[in-house]
């Protein structure tokens, strides 16, 4: 949106602003347009916001057959590439091979688990953005980006659902 205009509202009730998010709705203003931010975490859906699918497990699972894959190379493959037979006993025997494999999933599977959370939550995150400070307070605000012509309805809706304080946003260093 070229053209648009950010309002945002801050209310004491989680209800009063899972309301106030389906009045927006009714508005035609889409999930994208709407930030709400929170002092705490919410369940899923506690806000009547769309399911949000984060790409974690799928990172999670890549690194783990990464690691599972790599550790299977270093414990059966290069033991053939650099052959040293000793005594008669095999190239490869399946305990230390079961032990390296494991590590190695281990490994890629929490080093991914840790880069794949830094990626959900888009760190580093750098430049001002819009808060309010009664967020800090248990507030929870509401940042919604609308068409100019839509001013009068939203500012509406967020006075009918007790809003503490409407305002037009600022970008602030956080």
């Amino acid at each position: 949106m070229d053209n648009s205009e950010k309002l945002m509202a801050t209310f004491k009730k989680a209800t009063e602003t899972s309301d106030a998010i389906d009045a927006l709705y009714e508005f035609g203003i889409e999930d994208e347009q709407i930030v709400v931010m929170t002092g705490m975490p919410y369940p899923e859906g506690a806000l009547e916001r769309t399911t949000e699918w984060l790409r974690l497990p799928y990172i999670v699972i890549a690194g783990a057959i990464g690691g599972f894959l790599f550790g299977i190379f270093l414990s059966v493959i290069t033991p053939h590439l650099y052959r040293l037979d000793v005594g008669g006993h095999p190239t490869v025997s399946f305990p230390p091979a079961a032990v390296i494999t494991f590590v190695f999933t281990m490994m890629a599977t929490i080093i991914s688990t840790f880069l794949g959370v830094l990626w959900e939550m888009d760190f580093p995150e750098f430049g001002p953005k819009y808060y309010h400070k009664d967020v800090t307070d248990g507030y929870l605000a509401v940042l919604v980006d609308f068409p100019p012509e839509l001013e009068e309805q939203v500012r509406g809706a967020f006075e009918k659902h007790n809003a503490h304080q409407i305002q037009r946003p600022e970008l602030q260093a956080l």
